[in-house]
Formats: C-alpha cells, sequence, structure tokens
C-alpha cells in the first residue's frame, strides 16, 4: 500500500464515528450504501459513506492488513463479526423521543437532519464534494 494514510470519512455534524478514521459498512449480498448517506458502520456509529474506497485498501484488507487510518473496529467487525462490539448505551432521541442506540439523537433522526444538511454544506469541512 502507499504510504499515504487512508483519508477519514466525509464530515457531517451528524455522525457520531470518530471523524479520524475510515470506517466500514455492513453490505448485504455486496450492496453498499450509496455515497454520502450518513448509515450506521460496523463499529455500530454512524458516518457519512464516502465516494469511493481506494482498490489498495482492499488489497490491503485482504491480505490481512490493517490499512493506516482504517477504524479497527469496523475491521474486527467485518473479519470477526458484530457480537463483542459495544453500542452506545440506549436512551431517548432528543427530537423524536423514540429509542436511541446513537447517543442523543436516534439513527433516524441523524439521517433525517443530515440529508437537510447534506445539501448546503460546503468545502470547508475538507469533505469530498459528491451528489447522491
Amino acid at each position: 500500500m502507499a504510504d499515504t494514510k487512508i483519508a477519514p470519512n466525509p464530515y457531517s455534524p451528524y455522525a457520531n464515528a470518530d471523524p479520524n478514521l475510515r470506517h466500514a459498512y455492513p453490505s448485504f449480498f455486496g450492496a453498499l450504501p450509496d455515497p454520502g448517506v450518513l448509515t450506521v458502520t460496523g463499529c455500530r456509529r454512524m458516518a457519512v459513506v464516502a465516494e469511493s474506497t481506494p482498490r489498495d485498501v482492499i488489497d490491503e484488507m485482504a491480505a490481512g492488513r490493517l490499512p493506516e487510518g482504517m477504524c479497527p473496529v469496523c475491521v474486527k467487525a467485518a473479519t470477526e463479526g458484530e457480537q463483542h462490539i459495544s453500542s452506545l448505551p440506549c436512551q431517548a432521541c432528543r427530537d423524536c423521543s423514540g429509542d436511541s442506540s446513537q447517543g442523543e439523537l436516534c439513527a433516524l433522526c441523524r439521517q433525517e437532519m443530515h440529508d437537510e444538511w447534506w445539501p448546503t454544506r460546503g468545502t470547508e469541512h475538507g469533505g469530498e464534494v459528491f451528489t447522491r
């Protein structure tokens, strides 16, 4: 792999995954979420799906190496299963009062707020700019 660190996921004020790491997403029969979507990661937090995953990252993971900048918890979930990944304590969502395993905002409220914010974001956050 190149000597560069993999870029973190694009910024969203509604993401709660570590903003300094690139996160992976569970896939269903190889289908991945669309770029720009805020969704649950392998580490059970939420992050924005990046536009692409560099080919060398996939090659490194297939060879059993952790690319620099990848979330180790997401990789562990992908390689060993999610049974030992801790979730946030359940609480009431501050917006809808429903059950939340994502902190003060539930996953659905985070996604709705992200979807409203996403088209208005600027490039000042250093993230990728692409449409979905």
